[in-house]
């Protein structure tokens, strides 16, 4: 329940400020609204104030604003309040004013994520001493060791985990090679590697995490079972656990034989005040990540920030996603992307309630981000979309007359088509990943 009412409610939320935009754009330049609709029907409430019937509708996945003359229908370049009365410029204006809308919401919403903080793990505060390390990562490849001590990259003083993870996001992806000053048992050592597969693929390394369980998640597995803060994880199925990093690798590969991704029991061994509990229980398949969780976290520590940073912080994590998404349109449009890393609505749905569940900071961080990907789902050059209109006007600007009214309805039923098209795409994928 709380997941489908968290996602109708940021869903249409960001559908009501995107059309908010578009309503407020038309108005200012004298277009007369008929219709402004959040959701598509059949209806479940309408009232009509002045010219405009405000409309609230079932089906939860968009929305709408009917302007007077958009339509081939009810177009009148005599009428002063038509849409095809306006110039291209103001027509230009309404179209990019609803994704400016969502890409403010987000521009607002990140940097209230920062200001508000989250929780964030506890070894963010503490020196980079490295103890544990992935087979063929990076700090294996250029010969760091356990024990070493990390103390500056390209010249960076580097005091915390939290220094590190900042001055990677700064690096230029463009500069070759990357040197790390290390402090070695009192000896200073550098060593240098290709900065691409750092920035691509991690350090390749971590700090000691103890496995000790910081928070339980609701409802999980783990709070089934009976275990509680403080406990120490000494072993899963017999297998010795030292390090926060095991849990995860021995879970995965106990439940290599699930069937149907049910879930195989396991053995628990933990320390608690000093004494030895032995407890069961059974992971969960988790399709998001394509594992097995069981419910826990290390401890953490609540990190917030000033506004001048928190601003900072949150325009900086907007680029990255920005790039992110560009980076993989990009990639689908070369062939080298894939269909089935698009998700749907059940996707959608099933990440904000996670999120909701786990904390308003983090609803928010996941709003910001997908008013971000409406911005520019929007904007993309598909007919029916407003991409699609901007780019018509535009063909219409080099072209000097207007597009025939038979282009322009083979273009609308071919891109409504597309959409229809994509909508079964990745929905067949949510349901294939919430069920193979």
């Amino acid at each position: 329940m709380i997941t489908v009412l968290s996602f109708i409610a940021v869903l249409g939320f960001l559908v009501f400020v995107h059309e908010l935009g578009h309503y407020l754009a038309a108005r200012h330049v004298g277009v007369r609204v008929e219709t402004f609709s959040v959701g598509f029907p059949p209806k479940i409430w309408s009232k009509k104030v002045g010219e405009t019937e405000y409309t609230i509708s079932w089906i939860p996945l968009g929305g709408y604003v009917k302007l007077f003359g958009q339509n081939l229908d009810d177009e009148d370049p005599t009428h002063p309040q038509n849409y095809a009365a306006k110039s291209p410029l103001q027509k230009l204006y309404i179209l990019i004013a609803g994704p400016a809308m969502n890409f403010l919401i987000a521009l607002l919403f990140m940097p209230i994520f920062y200001l508000i903080g989250t929780d964030s793990s506890i070894n963010l505060k503490q020196p980079v001493i490295l103890d544990y390390f992935e087979k063929g990562g990076f700090s294996e490849q250029v010969g760091l060791q356990v024990g070493d001590q990390i103390v500056a990259i390209n010249g960076l003083s580097v005091s915390n985990w939290g220094d590190l993870r900042k001055i990677t996001r700064e690096q230029n992806p463009k500069t070759p090679l990357m040197s790390i000053e290390v402090d070695r048992r009192g000896e200073q050592i550098s060593v240098v590697g290709e900065q691409k597969i750092f920035l691509s693929k991690g350090l390749g390394a971590g700090p000691l995490i103890e496995p000790i369980v910081g928070k339980l998640v609701s409802g999980s597995p783990a709070e089934k079972a009976g275990l509680q803060e403080k406990d120490r994880i000494l072993a899963i199925n017999e297998t010795s656990i030292a390090h926060w990093q095991d849990i995860s690798k021995v879970v995965q590969n106990t439940q290599t034989s699930a069937p149907n991704k049910e879930g195989v029991a396991l053995t628990v061994t933990v320390e608690r005040a000093g004494n030895i509990e032995v407890l069961q229980l059974t992971p969960y398949y988790h399709p998001q990540s394509k594992s097995f969780k069981v419910g826990i976290v290390p401890p953490m520590y609540h990190q917030s920030y000033p506004l001048g940073e928190a601003f900072q912080l949150g325009v900086e994590r907007l680029q990255f996603m920005f790039l992110g998404t560009m980076k993989f349109l990009g990639d689908l449009l070369g062939g080298k992307g894939s269909l089935d890393d698009l998700g749907g609505p059940i996707r959608i749905g099933s990440v904000v309630g996670e999120a909701a569940q786990s904390s308003f900071a983090d609803l928010l961080l996941l709003t910001a981000f997908i008013s971000l990907q409406l911005g520019i789902l929007n904007l993309l050059p598909i007919p029916a979309l407003d991409g699609g209109h901007i780019f018509f006007l535009l063909v219409e600007k080099v072209k000097g007359t207007p597009l025939s009214p038979a282009i322009r309805e083979k273009t609308q039923m071919f891109g409504v088509s597309l959409l229809f098209l994509l909508m079964i795409v990745v929905t067949f994928n949510d349901i294939r990943k919430l069920w193979l």
